[in-house]
Order: structure tokens, then C-alpha cells, then sequence
């Protein structure tokens, strides 16, 4: 076995084992790049094969091998090219099977003259081709690929073994006019067994190179995941996330803060209407003027009263800061939700139907409780908005035992799909078209600190069904 066969058997083990590691990372989640880079390894091999069946006289030397060989060499060159093109751009098929064809229609061009012209010239046709490929190769990973993937330093070396290859294209050409072809066949010379080692030793660096590409980069325009990339990509989806959450809560701030200095400009104004009308009924009472006035008064008292008190409730909702827990009634801290609500509910024809069976006393923070119920009577509203249901409802109810108090919040908004069941509490899961998927989330956390749960389920009257369970302050106790 001579030098060349036995460099060729090497390069064509290690094609073998790298295409092999190239499908077993990618597995079902093969791109294009990745695929056309695995056929370019493939060919290599097939390539090398031939060179080794050659070389160790196998098989006698004929136009059908080495134009073998040296389809197998350019159609590895041009699937290398399509697997560059394809980090960035969809490439229809057709293009590369164009490209193979043209490759094999050159392979057999060069057999068909090979007789008729000098070895030397044969070589110099083979070689040039094989330049051209290289050269093109190049030039698109240094012009043609996207600015954000020239950044990226596995790609900036994988350039550098293609500037190698370059180099060694050319070192091949100037090789006509030594005075015996440098070939990778038949009895090596020393310098010949250098120049194809360089070949063997750029093209593994090169794969390696590729390989480090995959893993580093995701295309932020079309993103792909596979096993490759997955913690890259899987971080890039949490940023993206964790911005959109940040944005959220930037906003809500903004909405707390617009909310709270509106109820500090109502509340006086307010209160004055309700001095003022009590001043005035008491006026017409001692007077014993109109009953209809002060029936009127009466009203416009108890209003801006219920009115007033509402406005504290919003600004007590959205100004505290307090985690701290205390004894809660929860009857009342559900009132003060739903007149809160109420009127969003009535302006969307929703009725609303409440069913207290006890009046517990419950352990934890009241506006973080109410938030909780915030939360849920938003989403069905909104369930119960997306569904084409004349007679719109919500159910409350509040039931107990000596453990636990349970807050019922029901719909009949049709429900929510099994898929999302099962998840519907993790983080960014949202059955919302543009929701952020934090609602929720933060109510299962909020009822966990509070040593309760919350649960979702489906009932017969095709609605959701939210279950709020609060310890007891016994319980606690």
C-alpha cells in the first residue's frame, strides 16, 4: 500500500465518522445546510474510496474511476457551496441537482479528451475546475453571507481553510509545469504527499469549523432549532420572552402609576359631592322642602359615597407595596374586586352571578389575592368575548371548610383545549391571541406563598372552571 492510499483510507475513515456524527447531532431536525454539508462529506468519501481501490490496484486505472474520482471531488466542492448559500437563504433543490449534473457533465468531458490530449493538460482542466470551486466557495463566505453570520468567529476560521484551500487549488495548477504531474495516484513523490496532506488536514478543519458554526449560531431572521444549536436557541426564545415581559411590565407600571394619580385627583373632588349633598339634604330636611329633592340627594350621596370607596379601592390596588399577611375576609375583598369589574362586565353585556355559601376569614395579603382574582375574571371575560354566546356568564362562589376556603370563578365561554391544560400555569403560556402568558403564572405563584392552589379544569356547560383554594387562618395557626 503506497502513501496515497493509505492517506486516502485515513481521510476516507474520517468523512465516515464525521457524517455519521453530523446526522446522529442533527437527527429529524436537518436543515438544508446540514444536509447539503453531509452529502459534500459523503461525496469525499466516495471520492477517497476510489482513490484507495486505485492505489492499491484493486482495480486497473480507467476513465470510468478516475472520472469517478473526480465527480465525486467537484460535486463535494459544490454541495459545499449550497450548504453556505442555505445558512441564510432558501435554495430550491433543483439548483444543486443542476449543479451535480453540470459537474458530472465536466467529469465525463475531461475522460473523453483524456486520450487525446497530454496527461499534463488533462490535470491542468481537472485542477482549474477544482480552483474555480474553491475560489467561489470563498468569496461567498466572504461577501455573500449576512453580516450578523460574519460575525461569528467559527465562520471567520472556516473562511480561512477555504482561503487554504485556495491556495492549495493554485499550488495544483502551478503543478503543470513541474516535470511529473502531481496526482493523487500511482507512485507519490514526497512533494505530492505533502500537498494532499495539506488537503486532508484543511478539509478536516474545515468540517470541525462547521460544526463549531452550527453549534454558536442560530439565523435570527429564520431561527431553526436542532440538536446542535438547541441551548442557543433555547436561550435566544428566553430573551426574547424575558423582553416581552420587561415591556409588559413597563407598561403596567405606567397604568399603575396613571391609575393611582387619577384616584388621588377623584377622591377630593368626590368627597366634596358628598358633603356638599348631605349639607343640602340636611338643609331641605330642616326646611321640610320637596321629599323627591332629598330622595335625589339622598342618591346622589349614596353614589358618590359607593363611588369614592371604589376609587380607594383602585388606588389601595395599585399603590401598595405591602407583602405583608394579615386576618382577610374574603367576601369582602371579592366585593371590592367586583365593583371594580362590574362595570367593564355590564358595558360587555356579561352577567355576573355570585353564590356565597359561608363568609370565611382567611390568612395572606389582600391585593395580592385580588390580583389573583383580577387575573381570572380577566381571562373569562375575554373567553367569554371570543364566543359567539348570547346569554354571557360568570359565576363566584365562596364555600369552606374547616381547611380551606374556595373561591369558584366559572364561565361558559367554551372552555379551554386539553393541550393547554396541562401547562396553562407555566411561564409565557397564553390561550390569548398577543398575550404575554404572565397572568396566570403569577397567580400560581402568588396562591403558592400563600400555602393554597389554583386550580383550572373544564365543566360539563362547556366553560372554565378556576379554583382558588386559601387556607383557613386556623389552619395556618
Amino acid at each position: 500500500m503506497n502513501s496515497f492510499a493509505t492517506l486516502t483510507f485515513i481521510y476516507a475513515l474520517f468523512t465516515l465518522i464525521s457524517s455519521g456524527i453530523l446526522y446522529g447531532s442533527f437527527r429529524k431536525k436537518m436543515d438544508k445546510s446540514a444536509a447539503y454539508f453531509l452529502i459534500s462529506e459523503q461525496f469525499t468519501m466516495i471520492g477517497c474510496i476510489v482513490l484507495v481501490v486505485l492505489n492499491t490496484k484493486m482495480v486497473e486505472s480507467s476513465n470510468f474511476w478516475t472520472g469517478l474520482a473526480n465527480f465525486a471531488f467537484l460535486s463535494a466542492e459544490v454541495a459545499i457551496l449550497f450548504s453556505l448559500l442555505s445558512l441564510t437563504r432558501k435554495i430550491e433543490n433543483i439548483w444543486f441537482l443542476l449543479g451535480t449534473l453540470l459537474v458530472a457533465l465536466v467529469a465525463t468531458s475531461l475522460e473523453l479528451i483524456r486520450s487525446h490530449v497530454h496527461p499534463q493538460t488533462s490535470v491542468l482542466l481537472m485542477t482549474t475546475c477544482s480552483l474555480s470551486l474553491f475560489i467561489a466557495n470563498y468569496l461567498i463566505c466572504r461577501f455573500r453571507l449576512s453580516k450578523k453570520l460574519l460575525g461569528n468567529q467559527f465562520l471567520s476560521w472556516f473562511t480561512w481553510f477555504e482561503l487554504g484551500l485556495v491556495g492549495y487549488g493554485f499550488i495544483r495548477v502551478l503543478s503543470y509545469f513541474a516535470p511529473t504531474p502531481i496526482i493523487p495516484r500511482e507512485t507519490p513523490n514526497s512533494l505530492a504527499v505533502v500537498i494532499f496532506s495539506t488537503f486532508v488536514v484543511i478539509g478536516a478543519f474545515r468540517y470541525m469549523s462547521y460544526i463549531g458554526l452550527r453549534i454558536t449560531w442560530v439565523d435570527p431572521e429564520n431561527p431553526s432549532q436542532n440538536q446542535l444549536n438547541k441551548p442557543l436557541a433555547q436561550a435566544i426564545i428566553e430573551k426574547d420572552q424575558l423582553m416581552q415581559g420587561l415591556i409588559a411590565s413597563n407598561r403596567a407600571l405606567g397604568i399603575s402609576a396613571l391609575a393611582s394619580s387619577l384616584a388621588h385627583q377623584l377622591s377630593q373632588p368626590l368627597t366634596t359631592i358628598a358633603l356638599h349633598a348631605d349639607a343640602t339634604r340636611r338643609d331641605l330636611a330642616q326646611a321640610k322642602q320637596d321629599p323627591s329633592l332629598i330622595d335625589s340627594l339622598d342618591k346622589i350621596s349614596t353614589q358618590s359615597t359607593k363611588l369614592a370607596e371604589l376609587v380607594q379601592n383602585l388606588r389601595a390596588l395599585f399603590e401598595s407595596r405591602s407583602y405583608q399577611f394579615e386576618l382577610i375576609n374574603l367576601q369582602k375583598i371579592t366585593e371590592e374586586i367586583i365593583e371594580i369589574t362590574m362595570p367593564s362586565l355590564q358595558a360587555k353585556k356579561i352577567s355576573l352571578i355570585k353564590d356565597y355559601q359561608g363568609n370565611p376569614i382567611v390568612y395572606g395579603n389582600s391585593i395580592q389575592l385580588q390580583q389573583v382574582m383580577i387575573n381570572v375574571l380577566n381571562n373569562a371575560t375575554d373567553a367569554l368575548m371570543r364566543v359567539k354566546e348570547e346569554n354571557k356568564k360568570i359565576f363566584i362562589s365562596i364555600t369552606n371548610n374547616e381547611k380551606f376556603s374556595t373561591l369558584e370563578i366559572r364561565d361558559n365561554g367554551g372552555g379551554i383545549s386539553q393541550a393547554m391544560l396541562t401547562d396553562i400555569f407555566e411561564l409565557y403560556k397564553t390561550t390569548k391571541q398577543g398575550g404575554l402568558g404572565l397572568g396566570l403564572w403569577l397567580s400560581k405563584t402568588i396562591m403558592d406563598r400563600h400555602h393554597g392552589s389554583i386550580t383550572v379544569s373544564n365543566d360539563a356547560a362547556r366553560g372554565a372552571v378556576f379554583k382558588i383554594e386559601i387556607p383557613m387562618h386556623q389552619t395556618l395557626s
